[in-house]
């Protein structure tokens, strides 16, 4: 073939690998197709174009009269560009359009569409959407499909006669097969479990893995007797727990599986998807901590507990971090020829800007539950040191003994000792002025680790105090092995001393105990003439409670020191 006949346009035309065709925009007639049109759809020149290519449009083609609400193509100004997508349902690929308004031969007007075959890109975003909203471990929905669901039923929910639920499953100790058997054997479990609460849903239930060993399941009633429908739940997780207790055997392995439950209902987008989980959630909790294999319904009353102890919690960690706590000391009282401040206990206090003055019976367990309790016990021991070397100078004060107490958590951290350490250096104080108040319980858990410590700690020159002796183990065996200076009687025994013979009993035993392995004795919680006397009679010397003195602030003490004396 003479190259000089070959007209070059239609070369690049044809073997763009792109439809490429011309439409006449009143009659729709193809006017020219290229080779690769022709090659997908055969002869189409002089044929209806919406005809012939028979397409079921997600964005319908914008000249094509079939279609509601399109513009007349002729109104359009030459040199419109339009673009657009659809699935040709004839040979069921992909296709993206330019199209664009031209003058045509005779000067009719009509429109080049050119069309690229996007069908791997779209199996391509449909894999990479699948990866996006499935887990590939079971292959359930993942949590932001879920969540995408969740909403869509709580939108469509009719209040007047439906009810949702909400069911959270957590596996029980599924950490022990992970950490004993392996990761490997762990994914194969969590398919099992997977399988097996699939096995027992409806087609309108939605089931999701959120991750680890966490599902979900989303579920719609039309019922509106409540009572009928909690019932209904209950079989439902009763089903699912006792399918998950089947015997269970993975690679040579066999488990017994149990799991907890968590179930929140709903009837209307009052409460957030976020809300719901969150609600189910903490609810799952509380069915653990009932010791499992078993569910709870969710109680708002509950989750208020829980939503006021994280609020708490966190307003906690903040003042802890800026330093908005501060300190309190309650005297204790020596009575030999007079009574006489012999020191003081260190009292943690917190202000709070919103709620005002916390009570410590209310931060104290939610420092320990959270483990603030370690960076509030530094505060409370640089807080008093800082105070011990201040007193230095106080003629009245410079013998005063700081009591303080420590908790187990802070006890047990690996760096105590070289905190201890640290702010003793730090601050340069007589060690023998701080006292280290540590319970029972600290000291029985493990005797032999507490004992080597606390020789260090001794070694370091504080003095140590078993606080609220007699009400742990009575174990007494730790007496004759620990180094400690002094016992303190809880003030439980205290409160019905003057009426309660047994209490009698027990501050009389502890009190001979002290006397017999030469321990400092000091009854806490001493509120009235008659306990003080009686304790006197029995040969108490040492005493704290509000009969003397509410803790106070620091500045307060040299006028309190004055007036009971």
């Amino acid at each position: 073939m003479d190259i000089t006949t070959v007209d070059p346009m239609e070369v690049i035309v044809n073997d763009t690998g792109a439809l490429v065709y011309v439409i006449d925009l009143k009659t729709h007639e193809i006017l020219y197709a290229n080779k690769r049109c022709k090659e997908e759809f055969g002869e189409v020149t002089g044929k209806i174009c919406y005809k012939v290519f028979q397409h079921e449009q997600s964005k319908p083609c914008p000249f094509c009269p079939q279609y509601q609400n399109n513009k007349n193509p002729m109104t359009h100004p030459l040199g419109t560009i339009f673009e657009w997508e659809n699935q040709n349902t004839l040979n069921q690929r992909y296709y993206t359009f330019v199209d664009r308004i031209i003058k045509w031969k005779n000067g009719q007007k009509a429109k080049v569409q050119i069309g690229i075959d996007i069908t791997n890109q779209k199996k391509l975003e449909a894999e990479i959407s699948h990866l996006r909203d499935y887990d590939s471990l079971t292959k359930l929905p993942n949590r932001l499909l879920f969540k995408e669901l969740l909403h869509n039923m709580i939108q469509k929910l009719d209040s007047n006669f439906s009810h949702g639920a909400l069911f959270f499953i957590d596996l029980d100790n599924f950490k022990i097969i992970n950490d004993t058997k392996g990761h490997n054997v762990g994914d194969l479990v969590l398919i099992e479990v997977a399988k097996r609460i699939q096995n027992s849903l409806k087609d309108i239930e939605i089931f999701a893995r959120l991750g680890g060993d966490e599902f979900v399941i989303a579920l719609q009633r039309n019922q509106s007797d409540k009572n009928i429908l909690l019932h209904d739940l209950s079989l439902k997780a009763n089903k699912i727990l006792e399918l998950l207790q089947l015997p269970c055997t993975i690679k040579n392995f066999n488990f017994t599986l149990t799991a907890s439950i968590g179930i929140v209902t709903f009837e209307n987008a009052i409460h957030s998807v976020d809300e719901l989980m969150k609600f189910a959630d903490s609810t799952m909790y509380t069915a653990k901590e009932n010791g499992g294999n078993n569910y709870c319904f969710f109680d708002p009353k509950l989750q208020r507990i829980i939503e006021t102890k994280a609020l708490l919690t966190e307003r906690l960690r903040q003042a802890i971090a800026s330093d908005k706590m501060y300190l309190h000391y309650q005297p204790q009282i020596c009575l030999e020829d007079t009574e006489r401040i012999i020191g003081v206990e260190a009292l943690i206090r917190w202000h709070d800007a919103d709620n005002g003055i916390v009570s410590p019976g209310s931060f104290i367990p939610i420092a320990e539950e959270s483990g603030l309790i370690v960076p509030l016990g530094e505060y409370i021991l640089r807080e008093a040191m800082k105070q011990l070397k201040l007193w230095e100078k106080d003629t009245i004060k410079k013998e005063w003994r700081i009591s303080i107490n420590v908790s187990y958590k802070q006890f047990e951290t690996d760096n105590f000792i070289e905190l201890l350490e640290s702010l003793i250096y730090t601050f340069q104080i007589d060690p023998s002025l701080l006292r280290l108040e540590l319970t029972e319980s600290l000291l029985i858990k493990n005797t032999d680790a507490a004992l080597n410590k606390i020789k260090i700690i001794k070694k370091l020159g504080l003095t140590l105090s078993i606080d609220d002796f007699g009400t742990g183990y009575s174990s007494l065996s730790y007496l004759k092995q620990l180094p400690i200076d002094e016992l303190k009687i809880d003030q439980s025994f205290i409160r019905d001393l003057v009426t309660d013979p047994n209490d009698y009993i027990i501050v009389e035993t502890i009190l001979s105990i002290g006397q017999k392995f030469n321990f400092e004795v000091i009854a806490e919680g001493v509120e009235t003439q008659k306990q003080y006397e009686l304790l006197s009679s029995m040969g108490c010397k040492n005493f704290q409670g509000y009969y003397f003195s509410k803790p106070m602030e620091e500045s307060k003490l040299t006028t309190h020191f004055k007036l009971i004396h």
